[in-house]
């Protein structure tokens, strides 16, 4: 049993343990994250989002979604306009997301941020967690009471 799990180790298999990526490709799979990933409920502030492992040049759409599963693109809320640079990495801003929380569309909790091709195939995914700042801070959920 050793012998096998050392072969596999060494040779990288397709077994799913050790080198393999969930398209069978050789190289890392795309990344989404928000730079502060926990952020207080605002009308007014902006979430920047960054991407690594992308194509240089790949043009994709940045979708949320809310906590009734529906997905929303806001690519017309990115500035800039997200396209990997040379090394496949990018970053953006979401101007608006403040318009999601006046139309109750974001509330207290934790929400994910997905990246499609321009088919709205899945790239990568990243999380995103709101609190309100506005509750004491005995009622915040156990994630939001360090902010």
């Amino acid at each position: 049993m050793a012998l096998i799990l050392v072969a596999v180790l060494v040779g990288g298999g397709t077994t799913g343990l050790v080198g393999a990526s969930p398209a069978g490709k050789s190289e890392p799979a795309s990344t989404v994250m928000v730079a502060s990933p926990i952020l207080e409920l605002d009308k007014k502030a902006q979430v920047v989002i960054v991407g690594a492992g992308f194509e240089p040049g790949q043009e994709f759409r940045p979708l949320f979604t809310t906590m009734d599963g529906v997905r929303g693109d806001i690519g017309y809320a990115l500035d800039p306009e997200p396209v990997a640079n040379e090394i496949g990495a990018w970053a953006t801003a979401w101007t608006d997301y403040g318009r999601y929380v006046k139309k109750k569309l974001v509330k207290e909790g934790v929400y994910t941020i997905t990246v499609t091709d321009g088919e709205y195939n899945f790239l990568a995914y990243g999380a995103v967690a709101f609190y309100d700042s506005e509750k004491p801070e005995e009622e915040r959920p156990g994630w939001a009471k360090a902010f």
